[in-house]
């Protein structure tokens, strides 16, 4: 299932506007509390989530001026030092920063022209512009997940689903082609692939992404 550029883009928006919904709830003490990620706490999450935002605006703006720019400019750890700076940052403050980083890539992401998108940008690995929408997409949908707050793989919607099991399958056969898929139904069986499972006892996949 593969969605089209600006399908994907409204969908980042829907996602966006999702997060937003469950962050407007938060308080003070949950933002310090843990999320689901080991040794963060959701205000690492909402955090990063508002500059993983600001990294792939970076991507959009160096296709749009021909100049390509970095995701993360000092690297890896220039990105951990910023998620680790701005987390013990007072609710209003947290949940301003995802709402304006996040409005505004979509915005940004809307922008793209048809010729653009084959533009080469340098994420983990080389990627097409056009794949930009894709990668916000799942940094949404599962951080959301992350910031344990009571949205479960369950309410990821069914595009999410299937287009993200329809990628990464294939990638996981490659990568360990004698692991055995768990029967699941389809929401749990992404949450499993990308080692968030909801049923123990499962075969362990290699880590994600893969």
């Amino acid at each position: 299932m593969t969605l089209p550029y600006p399908q994907v883009v409204d969908q980042v928006a829907r996602a966006q506007s999702r997060l937003e919904a469950t962050l407007s709830t938060l308080t003070e003490e949950q933002a310090r509390g843990a999320s689901g990620l080991p040794g963060w706490t959701r205000g690492h999450v909402a955090t990063h989530l508002a500059r993983n935002a600001d990294g792939l605006r970076r991507f959009v703006l160096g296709v749009q001026s021909g100049e390509p720019q970095e995701m993360y400019p000092g690297g890896p750890p220039a990105r951990a030092a910023a998620i680790e700076e701005g987390a013990d940052r007072p609710v209003e403050l947290l949940v301003a920063d995802v709402r304006f980083a996040g409005r505004r890539l979509v915005d940004d992401l809307a922008t793209l022209e048809p010729g653009q998108w084959d533009v080469e940008v340098k994420w983990r690995q080389p990627v097409t512009a056009g794949q930009i929408p894709t990668l916000r997409w799942r940094e949404l949908e599962i951080h959301h997940l992350d910031l344990d707050l009571g949205h479960t793989c369950t309410d990821w919607p069914e595009e999410f689903v299937e287009s993200t099991l329809d990628s990464q399958l294939p990638q996981l056969a490659a990568v360990a082609p004698d692991l055995t898929v768990p029967d699941l139904p389809r929401a749990e069986l992404l949450a499993w692939l990308i080692g968030r499972p909801t049923t123990p006892d499962l075969p362990v996949p290699p880590p994600w992404p893969f």
